[in-house]
């Protein structure tokens, strides 16, 4: 978009690029990860893979085809290794008008223990904290001009699974 508008209004234009504080979005220590995860998910799950998706709950964001992928990535991990230690956590509203109702999804696909949902507002560190609970986020979205979720994500050090639509395709790169 700046580039187009650039050309037309050159001395109108002015661009900023997204930004996160490279203070609080960096990735944590072992012992702060341990301890975030464990008030996140309770001691008993201290050993369950976890990814994050932080995003908002909207068709295009396609929430509910990562519930689907997530059942499946459960049932071949019980098919190969005989167990679904794994952790979704949805930094989302599930009931958000815009997208389909994820309670309901949870039910659909059997998923109850392995979905968690986080839908509080929260500050910078807090989100840094889920992202470096993360051993992966996600951002499922059909129609993405910048992932903001992403961004501090690989601030975190975290790797990303996208899609390749529109900013995606130069903001994740192998």
């Amino acid at each position: 978009t700046y580039e187009m508008v650039k050309e037309r209004f050159p001395d109108r234009t002015n661009f900023i690029p997204h930004a996160v504080p490279e203070d609080v979005y960096k990735p944590a220590s072992p012992s702060d990860v341990l301890r975030v995860k464990t008030q996140l998910l309770g001691a008993e799950k201290l050993d369950h893979f976890v990814a994050v998706y932080v995003s908002r709950n909207a068709r295009r964001k396609m929430p509910s085809d990562l519930l689907l992928s997530w059942k499946m990535f459960l049932d071949k991990l019980e098919e190969t290794h005989g167990h679904r230690k794994a952790t979704l956590i949805m930094h989302t509203d599930p009931h958000d008008q815009e997208g389909p109702n994820l309670l309901h999804v949870v039910d659909l696909f059997k998923l109850h223990g392995n979905v968690l949902f986080s839908n509080e507002r929260t500050g910078f560190q807090e989100m840094s904290s889920l992202y470096n609970v993360a051993d992966v986020v996600v951002n499922r979205s059909s129609n993405e001009g910048f992932g903001l979720s992403t961004l501090e994500g690989m601030y975190c050090g975290k790797p990303m699974i996208a899609i390749k639509t529109g900013g995606l395709t130069r903001q994740v790169i192998n």
